[in-house]
């Protein structure tokens, strides 16, 4: 064999292992929400490998954990050019355009990677809250529903039923979702369990009200 080619072959090896070893500190990194220094560590990966969807994937997310969507908007683009079945990129391409408030452009997002990936939760989720930001309410219910059905445990799905319900006036339905989200809700969701707790409140006292009319 060739001993260029030998030397090109452990080149690539020992690239490849840069690789590995940075994308493992940049995800730590981001693990720990130290998205800027991640960053740093997710560039340096490209680098080596610059046509690797997944990597434009991840540093999108960080990009626009920080505030720099219209960068990050980029990075997501660049990840479905390289690969464009990627559905986790289209669902962080989807939840950036509906925290820019474009949600028609995230639902068709949301769509493209539930056309890839059906039974994912989350983004049956955010598909409801685009559709939320849309005001159709019983569009957004329906996708809710499914993230729930596909995830019990999905306290973010049972908010959104819940606050779904409220404004179809199905009150009763509303207190048994946000009860639900409650009841999964951890230490991270404390305010949104506050607002739940009082919403429950007004809704109950609705159905008394209406109860008392009949």
């Amino acid at each position: 064999m060739d001993p260029k080619d030998n030397q090109q072959k452990e080149d690539e090896k020992e690239n490849e292992k840069k690789k590995i070893a940075l994308l493992k500190k940049g995800n730590e990194l981001f693990a720990q929400r130290s998205y800027k220094a991640a960053l740093l560590y997710f560039d340096d990966a490209l680098v080596l490998d610059q046509d690797n969807a997944k990597i434009w994937d991840i540093r999108g997310v960080a990009l626009s954990r920080i505030g720099l969507l219209d960068e990050a908007q980029e990075s997501f683009e660049v990840a479905l050019d390289l690969e464009p079945d990627n559905a986790q990129a289209w669902s962080n391409l989807g939840v950036l355009y509906a925290s820019r408030a474009r949600f028609d452009e995230a639902i068709n997002s949301f769509d493209h990677s539930l056309e890839l990936e059906k039974d994912n939760d989350g983004t049956w989720n955010n598909r409801g809250s685009a559709l939320f930001g849309l005001k159709k309410y019983k569009e957004a219910l329906e996708s809710f529903t499914k993230a729930t059905e596909l995830n019990p445990d999905n306290a973010q799905a049972w908010a959104g039923k819940g606050s779904a319900h409220n404004f179809l006036d199905e009150y009763p339905e509303a207190i048994e979702s946000l009860e639900r989200f409650i009841q999964l809700a951890s230490s991270t969701f404390s305010p949104q369990v506050e607002e739940a707790w009082a919403l429950i409140f007004e809704l109950k006292m609705k159905v008394a009200e209406n109860r008392s009319t009949e």
